[in-house]
């Protein structure tokens, strides 16, 4: 768990544990279904080891979740009250910290409130930038460090997606094409032809924005 304003919030580790005991798997038949190890998924939970972008993978395959699911936050389908504002604490600035977090039914989302997926081992930070996963479509931003090889991959089902590259330079691969998306560049393409999304710089992070159609990421 980690701490946010003095309340405990989901992880990785507590959101797999919960899914694998409500899809009623032991860790070493998860490990079975995912062909990773019990004592490395024993560890995840347990937050004593990262875990890379394909275990995760594999893993929301078999327990039938979205990888953001595994997004730090209060949990994606759970609304969140806002605190009663007052009119002045919306004139000093405040209706940031008069929001206890991000409510999952509110339109609005403050760009301190977002939930985040941080996978240290692949050097990738996402942030979801609309309110829930099971709308008709997703929003995220993606930050990629300097460097950072493929990580992109068809998704379980099929896809319309659209990027928008604000900073630094992704390297696209639709089919057997390669492409540089630069800042200020954008490409759309159909989820299932992906075969490689990596960093286009050695020196310069990237950030990019994505919108997915229906929801599979």
């Amino acid at each position: 768990m980690v701490e946010k304003n003095g309340t405990a919030q989901p992880t990785i580790s507590t959101r797999l544990k919960k899914k694998r005991v409500q899809a009623g798997l032991s860790i070493r038949e998860l490990a079975r279904r995912t062909g990773l190890t019990a004592s490395f998924i024993s560890q995840v939970e347990n937050e004593k080891a990262n875990v890379s972008l394909d275990s995760l993978r594999r893993i929301s395959e078999v327990l039938g979740v979205q990888m953001l699911y595994f997004l730090s936050d209060f949990g994606i389908n759970n609304g969140v009250e806002l605190r009663a504002v007052s009119e002045e604490s919306i004139t000093t600035g405040g209706m940031a910290e008069a929001q206890n977090l991000v409510d999952r039914t509110h339109p609005l989302i403050k760009s301190n409130m977002r939930a985040r997926l941080f996978l240290p081992d692949a050097g990738i930070t996402y942030e979801l930038l609309t309110s829930r996963l099971d709308h008709k479509m997703e929003a995220f931003m993606g930050r990629m460090s300097p460097g950072t090889g493929n990580v992109g991959s068809k998704l379980s089902i099929p896809t319309e997606e659209f990027i928008f590259v604000l900073a630094g330079a992704l390297r696209v691969g639709i089919g057997d094409q390669i492409y540089l998306v630069e800042a200020g560049d954008s490409i759309y393409f159909e989820g299932q032809s992906l075969t490689c999304l990596a960093s286009g710089s050695d020196t310069e992070e990237t950030i990019w924005l994505s919108v997915v159609t229906p929801p599979a990421f």
